[in-house]
């Protein structure tokens, strides 16, 4: 063969050589790429398996791939190739770009890069740690940090604490080391639900700390020694913001609490199961603001003695801010001492009357989160009578006039009857009869007012049924029209389909004495909005002397003696279907810029029942907001 021939023989075998390589279309440079595209999208599925198959090293692949998600709590991973592949015969290179979703801090992105080698007739991603990151190598490891900040206070008006850290003992059982009789020892020593302790634990890891309960101090030391003498408990002490006792205020602060799988939706995108967090009232409205969000990252360190070698990726702290509410400390301890010493559901709830601020909502006697005084929708009784009086002024009652209050009386073939005076002498007033709490003189007057008179009366002066804009669900109350006498008759004494809040009816003796009803607040600088129209003049002045009366001569004879010019109203509310029917007690005022309404549920009347509770908060709260 002569030489021009061997060079072209060269030439063709280059040119093949070539062609092989580009398939005039890059169809080798696609195969070689091919395995990066495999590898992000196994990594983005989270499949460890499918992740080292990819590689030339599947399994130290999987494991390091493996030991990356579990320490770095990485639920969700995008990996997407970026760029074009840079592609020689020995194989293809490039970058990835990684957006990991780090369980409780947030996106941590970053690029590294990786490179296919031959492997056989097909190609494989080369199998090094910096596949991971560019920075990891066979020495290192990742190590995940999470710092969760202090959480703030809940504030009252005047900027003091309501909430502030306490020592707590957060009691557990390891269900590894608990035996049988465990759950139900715990059940009898702490009140919890032994069952549902055991379930829970037995879904548990045997050496997992399963939450039972978080004590305070005061709580944890009578028990101590009996309940370390339980197989399997486990004591985790620490720091919680709490109210200053158990009781005090939880029904509208809340409390924090070992998330749930209901509290952590609520908690933000950052909260993460092992977290504590608000889990009712104002602490669970304001988790993120009261929480701040963690800080932390993702640090390179030693893989043997764990010593940092570098700081991949880090997340400042936000410091949680303050929750300031319109609550007054000094009218909320004087509330939660009036309501502690009963043994029936009580609830007393005080508002400042020129500005819908509530001052005090004290739910007892015993914990309780639910919040009665905002959602409690009840009968009202004879404390409704206020906007009913108002309505039959307004259709033209004089309340100097004689009016006869007869023990009891029929209204459409309907029986009513008076409940703390039996009758009044001849010649008393209509303003003495109100003060007296007579439902027959109310009654008697049905006929003068039309269906809809008391639901407009209810809301144009007295802001029944208006739409609240408050942090906690609360009720406005309900006054419907009425379509029969014998409907309107039970509605004009707070009964029939008459039902409000405790809240709504603190606001109704605030109008009277503002002469202007408001949408309630409970943070500063929120609502308190003025609501309807303000009470005419000559209304306002009439109710007012009326309330007064009520304690100076009337049904409100509990409250007498004490500072300031005091006004309320008494109800006694019926419900239920027994005979005698049930009741319960009801005492709605005001002294000075206070409005006040307070149920005792199931009570006798309102007098007896209410009227000592509202007593002892006017004797321990301040005169005046101030």
């Amino acid at each position: 063969m002569g030489r021009t021939t061997a060079l072209a023989a060269v030439g063709a075998i280059a040119i093949a050589t070539l062609a092989a390589c580009s398939d005039d279309g890059g169809g080798s440079d696609e195969a070689a790429a091919a395995p990066i595209e495999t590898l992000a999208q196994a990594w983005s599925a989270s499949d460890a398996a499918a992740f080292g198959a990819a590689t030339d090293a599947p399994e130290p692949a999987g494991e390091a791939f493996t030991a990356m998600t579990e320490e770095l709590l990485a639920p969700k991973t995008v990996v997407s190739p970026t760029g074009e592949p840079a592609c020689t015969d020995a194989g293809c290179t490039q970058t990835l770009s990684v957006a990991a979703t780090v369980d409780g801090l947030g996106e941590w992105s970053y690029e590294t890069e990786v490179t296919t080698v031959a492997a056989g007739d097909d190609w494989t991603v080369q199998w090094q740690p910096a596949v991971l990151h560019p920075e990891l190598t066979e020495q290192t490891a990742f190590e995940y940090r999470r710092t969760v900040p202090k959480r703030a206070p809940i504030l009252d008006r005047r900027g003091e604490q309501l909430t502030s850290y306490r020592d707590v003992y957060r009691i557990g059982v390891v269900p590894g080391k608990a035996k049988p009789s465990s759950y139900p020892a715990l059940a009898d020593l702490l009140g919890v639900d032994g069952d549902d302790l055991r379930d829970r634990a037995a879904a548990s890891e045997p050496d997992w700390f399963v939450d039972v309960i978080t004590l305070r101090t005061s709580d944890y030391r009578p028990v101590r020694d009996r309940l370390l003498q339980i197989p399997g408990v486990a004591v985790d002490p620490g720091r919680l913001p709490l109210t200053p006792t158990s009781e005090w205020g939880r029904a509208i602060l809340g409390t924090v609490a070992p998330a749930t799988a209901e509290t952590i939706r609520n908690a933000g995108p950052l909260a993460i199961d092992t977290d504590l967090v608000g889990s009712s009232g104002l602490q669970a409205a304001y988790e993120e603001q009261l929480a701040g969000s963690p800080g932390g990252g993702v640090a390179l360190v030693d893989a043997e003695s764990g010593a940092q070698r570098q700081q991949l990726w880090k997340v400042p702290t936000t410091y949680g801010k303050p929750v300031r509410t319109t609550l007054d400390y000094r009218f909320q301890d004087a509330a939660e001492r009036a309501v502690a010493g009963q043994s029936k559901t009580t609830v007393l709830v005080a508002v400042n009357t020129r500005t819908g601020e509530i001052l005090a909502d004290a739910n007892g006697p015993d914990i309780t989160w639910y919040n009665t005084g905002f959602v409690g929708e009840y009968p009202p009784g004879s404390t409704f009578k206020p906007v009913s009086v108002a309505a039959l002024i307004e259709s033209g009652q004089d309340v100097d006039e004689v009016a006869d209050c007869p023990s009891t009386t029929v209204v459409d073939g309907k029986r009513f009857k008076n409940y703390e005076f039996t009758s009044l002498p001849a010649g008393s007033s209509f303003a003495d009869a109100i003060a007296a709490s007579c439902n027959t003189t109310v009654v008697n007057r049905a006929e003068r007012l039309g269906d809809d008179a008391l639901s407009q009366t209810a809301t144009q002066w007295f802001g029944v049924s208006a739409e609240w804009v408050l942090p906690l669900d609360a009720y406005s109350g309900s006054v419907p029209a009425n379509n029969s006498l014998v409907d309107k008759a039970a509605s004009m004494i707070g009964q029939g389909r008459v039902l409000m809040s405790p809240l709504g009816m603190a606001l109704v003796a605030a109008a009277v004495d503002s002469g202007q009803a408001r949408s309630p607040s409970l943070i500063v600088g929120e609502g308190g909005d003025p609501v309807g129209e303000p009470l005419p003049d000559a209304i306002a002045s009439d109710l007012r002397r009326i309330l007064r009366m009520v304690v100076t001569e009337g049904t409100a004879s509990s409250l007498r003696g004490l500072p300031g010019d005091v006004a309320a109203k008494t109800g006694t509310a019926e419900y239920g279907t027994a005979d005698p029917p049930r009741t319960h007690g009801w005492m709605i005022g005001y002294r000075g810029d206070v409005a006040f309404a307070c149920l005792v549920v199931d009570g006798e009347g309102g007098n007896s029942d209410a009227g000592p509770i509202v007593r002892r908060f006017l004797e321990l709260a301040p005169a005046t907001v101030g």
